[in-house]
This record gives structure tokens, C-alpha cells and sequence, in this order.
């Protein structure tokens, strides 16, 4: 039985590659990105639980199914208008199952300097700056997963923002998955270039609209050249069957600051693995997260903060708030290379266990090679105080909004560092939801 499994193991995205050949013959430069994704896929092993960073959790929900290409099935899907952004009226890309949706889709609001649109129409122009970008960022050394995605590159996002342009409107890259009665998989990419002095928003949104099983895999490049600014916010509300294991890699050079804010609330398996790297001395880079998990979810961050020249400020805090039989793991590392001096990063995890039966793995980790650096990190796992329940049903509020109104203090800090009001208020009706779902569940045990 164990071989038969290591076997499966093995061979599961290598059998999907017979899926490869239906998307060749539209752009020579993807052909070769997908050729090479293919080749690499076939020559590095799937990650199983003797590997460290892969030991909490079990990949067998991914594995165990069979998946087919999504752009190879007919699907009916439902208006979805409601997960528009005001502020992204005519500054928004639609994917729909991986697919660029130019009917849903808008740039009117970009400056004309402004390089947008979907990989697949660029690099069938032959656009330079694409081929400049893609595939040059992404940085993750033996991960069959991101090979996966390069060898299914057929679409996603390719944002250039030009020297001294500041984008005002936030980019809403909106990636819709719809019902479908198959198992299916998705594999986007996206590709940010913000050059000197440029300033960018954006919103990265992943939802699912049904509760059918399917495997996301996006993979994000951003390259922050020097004093430019990125405000990253990436949401995942996929489908509560669904398996989303994502890679960023953001590339930060000197006096450019990037901020990430990632908010992880659906997904039955979700993998995020955010990595920053310093390419430069005095730069800035956040990596914040905020977690709502019930039910049996798991949710998996891995972040690598890669500090390689001397004077930089990096900050991560990452919440998770955990019910139910739902697992949280976290395993954040600070890696300060030899002569990086002057380094200033923080790192703390913190956790809010709801029920007994939940399971938190967290592992904040240091690797530091140079010794003039202030470097701390720390993680924590606490319970709702009774006495605070008791002293907010005391002033009137019933069982849900005492629990709401603590969690929503908890969920704070990441909350209000997002600039894009309608995200912030998305997010405060997101904690309503899951403390509703959360006593809706207690009550029928």
C-alpha cells in the first residue's frame, strides 16, 4: 500500500501533463516557458511529509483526485458583479477559471504609460516587456509546484507601471472559479514591474463561486525597481472543497518599499508561500497575514524574508484565528545573509484557538550570518477571555457580536493597514460571517 501511494504521489501532476499539449502553437515564447515547466516537472520529486517544510500537513486531498484542464470545460457561471470593487471600476482584469474575461474586464482609469492586460494577448504581440518579466522572479528552487504553473502558463496578469507614474485607482485582478460537475485545475500568473519612482495598488482576489473541488495554483512575480512603492492585498475565498497552493516572490530594489496583506478565509488546503528579497541596501518590505479557518480547513504559510544587503526594515504579523477541527501552520523565516548589516525585522505569529479540537504548528524562525542586526520574532496561542464575554454581553450585546467584536479586535491590526475602503469593509463582513458560521456550528454538535 505505501508504494502504491509514493507512486501516486510521484506521478500525479506528471500524468497532467498530457493535458500540456492543447495550449502550444499560439506563442513560441510561452511554448518554450511551458516546454521548460514540463521538463522540470517531470524531474523534481512531489513534496511528502519527510520533507521539513512539508511535515504538518498531508497532500492526499490533492493527489488522491483526478483533474482536468479548466479551459478544456464548458461551464455556466452566475453574475458575479457583486464582487466588484467601486474604487476598481475601470481599473480591473477578470479570469474566469484562468481565462481573461475581456467583457468583464476594464482599464480606462490607468494612465495611458500604464502596460496592462492578459499574458496570453501580449505575448502573442510579441510584447518585450513581457518577455523581459515572466518567469524571472519567481524564485522557488526545487518546487514542482511552481513548475507545474509555468508548464500551464496560459494566461494571467501582466501590470508595468513606467518611471515616475503613480496609479491612483487600485488594480482589482479578480480570479473567478465557477461550479463545475469534473474536478478541474487552474494555474495563473501574474506579473507586477513597477519602475523607479512608480507607485502601484493592488488587489489580488481569488473566489470561488460554488462548493465543487478544484486546484488553484497562482503564481505571482513582482519586481519593485529602486524607490518604487507596491501595496500588495491578496484575498482567497475559493471554494471550501477547493486545494490553493500559491507562490510570491517579490524582488525588492533599493528605497522601494513593498507591503503585502493576505487574508486567507476558504480553500479545504490552502499553501501560501510568500518569499522577499533585498536586492539592494535601504529598502522596506511587510508581509502581514490574517487566517479564518472552522470546519476541517488547513491553512499552510510558509514565508522566507531574504535580507541580502545591509540596511533594511522588514515587518511581519501574521494572525490566525482557528475553530472547529481546523489546522493552522506557520512557518516564517528571517534570513539576514553575511555583511548585512543594520537589518531591523520583526516577526511575530499569533493565535486565536476558538474550540479544543483545532490545532495550531508554528515555527518562527531565525537564520542570521551577520552580527550588527536587531532581529525578533516571537508566537503565541491564546482563547477568548470568558471575562471579556462576559463583560460585553454584560453592556447588551448577545453570544455572536461579543465573540464578532472580539475577533474583529483581533483581526484589526491587518484590517486597517488596507488603504482600499470596500476591501476593509469586504473584510468586516468576512469576521461576521465566520463567527455566524462559527455558533451555527456549535450549535448543531
Amino acid at each position: 500500500m505505501a508504494k502504491v501511494k509514493q507512486q501516486t504521489e510521484q506521478t500525479f501532476l506528471q500524468d497532467l501533463l498530457d493535458f500540456q499539449g492543447s495550449l502550444n502553437g499560439k506563442s513560441e515564447f510561452l511554448d518554450e516557458v511551458r516546454l521548460k515547466g514540463a521538463e522540470e516537472v517531470r524531474n523534481t520529486p512531489f513534496p511528502t511529509k519527510k520533507l521539513e517544510d512539508w511535515k504538518f500537513i498531508s497532500l492526499r486531498d490533492l493527489y488522491r483526485d483526478s483533474y482536468e484542464l479548466a479551459s478544456n470545460l464548458e461551464v455556466d457561471f452566475p453574475d458575479f458583479s457583486e464582487h466588484f470593487l467601486p474604487e476598481s471600476k475601470e481599473s480591473r482584469l477578470v479570469f474566469i477559471n484562468g481565462s481573461f474575461s475581456a467583457e468583464h474586464s476594464s482599464t480606462k482609469a490607468l494612465p495611458e504609460e500604464v502596460v496592462i492586460g492578459n499574458i496570453a494577448n501580449l505575448a502573442a504581440e510579441g510584447n518585450e516587456q513581457l518577455k523581459e518579466h515572466l518567469h524571472k522572479h519567481a524564485d522557488f528552487e526545487d518546487d514542482v509546484f511552481t513548475s507545474f504553473n509555468s508548464a500551464f502558463l496560459e494566461d494571467g496578469a501582466f501590470i508595468y507601471v513606467p518611471k515616475d507614474v503613480t496609479v491612483e485607482a487600485p488594480v482589482h485582478l479578480l480570479f473567478i472559479q465557477t461550479d463545475a460537475d469534473k474536478n478541474y485545475f487552474t494555474t495563473s500568473r501574474t506579473v507586477v514591474v513597477a519602475d523607479e519612482d512608480s507607485e502601484i495598488t493592488l488587489v489580488e482576489d481569488h473566489i470561488g463561486l460554488g462548493d465543487n473541488k478544484y486546484f488553484n495554483l497562482p503564481v505571482v512575480e513582482l519586481n519593485l525597481e529602486d524607490r518604487s512603492f507596491v501595496k500588495h492585498t491578496k484575498i482567497q475565498r475559493d471554494s471550501f472543497e477547493a486545494i490553493h497552493i500559491a507562490r510570491t516572490a517579490a524582488s525588492v530594489a533599493q528605497h522601494a518599499n513593498y507591503e503585502s496583506y493576505t487574508i486567507t478565509r476558504g480553500a479545504k488546503l490552502s499553501r501560501n508561500e510568500p518569499r522577499i528579497f533585498q536586492m539592494d541596501e535601504e529598502v522596506e518590505f511587510t508581509v502581514d497575514g490574517l487566517v479564518l479557518i472552522d470546519g476541517d480547513q488547513v491553512s499552510d504559510t510558509h514565508s522566507v524574508m531574504d535580507h541580502r544587503f545591509s540596511h533594511a526594515e522588514s515587518h511581519q504579523l501574521h494572525k490566525c484565528v482557528i475553530n472547529g477541527k481546523a489546522h493552522s501552520v506557520f512557518n516564517g523565516k528571517i534570513y539576514v545573509q553575511k555583511d548585512a548589516q543594520k537589518i531591523d525585522s520583526f516577526q511575530e505569529n499569533r493565535n486565536l484557538l476558538l474550540s479544543r479540537k483545532g490545532l495550531v504548528n508554528t515555527k518562527p524562525q531565525l537564520e542570521i550570518f551577520a552580527d550588527d542586526v536587531v532581529c525578533t520574532h516571537g508566537a503565541t496561542v491564546g482563547q477568548l477571555e470568558e471575562d471579556e464575554l462576559f463583560y460585553l454581553k454584560s453592556r447588551g450585546l448577545d453570544e455572536q457580536q461579543a465573540r464578532e467584536l472580539l475577533i474583529y479586535a483581533f483581526a484589526l491590526e491587518t484590517i486597517e493597514n488596507i488603504t482600499v475602503d470596500s476591501v476593509q469593509e469586504l473584510l468586516v463582513d468576512e469576521v461576521h460571517r465566520y463567527t455566524e458560521r462559527q455558533l451555527d456550528s456549535e450549535l448543531t454538535v
